[in-house]
Parts: structure tokens; sequence; C-alpha cells
């Protein structure tokens, strides 16, 4: 595949077409979310089983004696903030691994819209069962590569300011965050839609960052979208927050009653329509930039006078 010029219209026309598509499913969609949450709070209550019992086996006192330890061991040992890192993370992957199982649900619903304008609800829970444990595996790697190096900087900054990021550093490390992050969601982009598409798991991420690479305008482009299209749907409740924050007597006036009032309405657009159309762009993308199949709705035909 050769790198294509992607312009401002090209990502605009993605966008709006997979709006049109996720509005003609909405009620799909709406079911499927509807049925996915309730699928991942189980999930995530199992995965919650084990980690309670630790808990109420040891009792309390043994947990707050090991915290104590912790703190007065970590400002002398940095080993003991990556233990507790460690620790972290191994909590944090089985819920990352059920969360991705259920997005990967939606994506493999967004597969057949891509393809064939329509979907039903039932189809995410085909694609939870036929993809559970590929869906899973991706959450853990997805995990490891986008979320844990940021936490191993964090821990090391933290560790050498003796846990008092501030000012300048907390900028710094701000920034480095959005664009650790905004690079290597960018090659893991069409990590989901290529696990959908059949490819194991190792597959799918070298699929991805090839595709990233000689279609970097088209996959970039498309994340820069749907990042400034999110932007501007919240940037009355963005701005509303920074004027707010440090004045909690403007909560009260009819400018912040507004925010909130928007905030629901751009909350509930985005369950039914943002987040579907997000996902079915993203599929769109990969379908087009593969030679995949696109759904292109005909145009209705005028009767012959």
């Amino acid at each position: 595949m050769s790198n294509q010029t992607t312009s401002f219209g090209t990502i605009y026309e993605n966008l709006k077409s997979s709006l049109r598509m996720a509005k003609n499913n909405m009620l799909s969609y709406f079911l499927a979310n509807l049925g996915m949450a309730i699928v991942l709070v189980l999930i995530v209550m199992v995965i919650a089983i084990p980690i309670v019992a630790l808990f109420l086996l040891t009792g309390p006192v043994v947990w707050t004696e090991w915290g104590q330890w912790m703190a007065n061991t970590m400002p002398h040992n940095p080993g003991a903030i990556f233990a507790i890192g460690g620790v972290g993370i191994l909590i944090m992957l089985p819920f990352a691994a059920a969360a991705l199982v259920v997005v990967g649900s939606i994506f493999g619903m967004s597969k057949e819209v891509v393809e064939t304008g329509e979907t039903k609800a039932e189809s995410a829970f085909s694609w939870f069962r036929r993809k559970f444990l590929t869906f899973a595996g991706t959450g853990v790697i997805l995990t490891l590569i986008i979320l844990v190096p940021q936490g191993i900087v964090y821990g090391l900054v933290s560790w050498a300011m003796d846990f008092q990021v501030t000012g300048v550093a907390s900028i710094v490390l701000s920034v480095f965050s959005f664009i650790y992050t905004f690079i290597t969601v960018g090659f893991c982009l069409m990590v989901i839609p290529s696990v959908v598409n059949g490819q194991n798991v190792q597959d799918a991420f070298k699929e991805s960052f090839n595709l990233a690479k000689k279609n970097f305008e088209r996959v970039f482009g498309l994340l820069s979208g749907l990042i400034v299209f999110f932007v501007l749907v919240y940037s009355p409740v963005i701005i509303g927050g920074l004027l707010i924050g440090p004045n909690p007597a403007m909560a009260l006036n009819p400018a912040a009653i507004f925010i909130g009032i928007w905030a629901v309405i751009a909350g509930l657009l985005t369950l039914l329509l943002f987040l579907p159309m997000a996902v079915i762009s993203i599929v769109k993308v990969y379908h087009e930039i593969t030679g995949g199949q696109v759904y292109e709705p005909t145009a209705p035909e005028v009767p012959m006078m």
C-alpha cells in the first residue's frame, strides 16, 4: 500500500458517512452497548472476587501495615516503586482485557456496518463468543504498550522529585503523556479492526504498525480528526470547568446550568451516536486502505415519467 494524501475534506467525509451509518443503526448499537455493559459488569465482578477475598482473608490490619511500610521505604528505595507498580499492573491487566473484549465486540458489529450498511445487536454477542481470548490478549498488549511505559516514567520522575511533581515538571509530564499516547494509539489504531478481520494478535499489531507507517496521513489524520471532534463537542464543558474550577461560586449561575445541560446532552449523544461513529470510522479506514469491502448506499431510483 502506498502512502495516501489526506485532506480535511477526506476526514470530514469519512466522519460524516460514519455518523450516518451510526444513526441508521442507532438502536442496534444502543442495545448492544447495554448488553455489553451488563456483561462487562459481570466480568469485572468475577475478576474482583479473588481480590476482595484476599483482602477479607488477610484483614485490613495487614494492608495498613504494608502501606505504612511501603510509605517509609519508597523515598529511599526506588525498587519499592516498581514493586507497587508491578502489583498495580497485575491487577489492571485483567480489567483491561475485559474492557477490550467488550470494545472488540462493538468493532465486530462495525465491520458488518461498513461491509453491508447494517447490523444487529446480537452480533456483538457473537463476536464476543468467537473472539473472546483474542480480544482479551489484544487488551493486555495494548495496555503494556500504551499505559505501562507512562506509569514507569511517572513513577521514576515522582521518586526523583520526592513525590512532589508540580510546576514545570507536571506540565512536561502532561505533554509527554499526550504525545506518547497520540503516537502509540496512532500506530495501534488498526489493531482491533485487524483482529476482527481474522488476524491473530501478533500479526494484527504488525499489520497495524505497517498500515500506520505506509498510510501515515490517513491513519493519524483520522485520529486527529476524532480528537478535534470530541474536543469541539465538549468544549463548553472544558471551558466551563476551567472557569468554575478556581471559583465554585460560579457553579450557580445560568452559564453553569447551561454547561451542565450541555454535558448531559453531549454525553447521551456520545453514547448513542458519536462513539459508534468513531468505531465505524476506524473500521472504514481500515477497509479502505487494505482494499476491503466498503458499503456504498445506492441512490433511490427516479421513476420515469
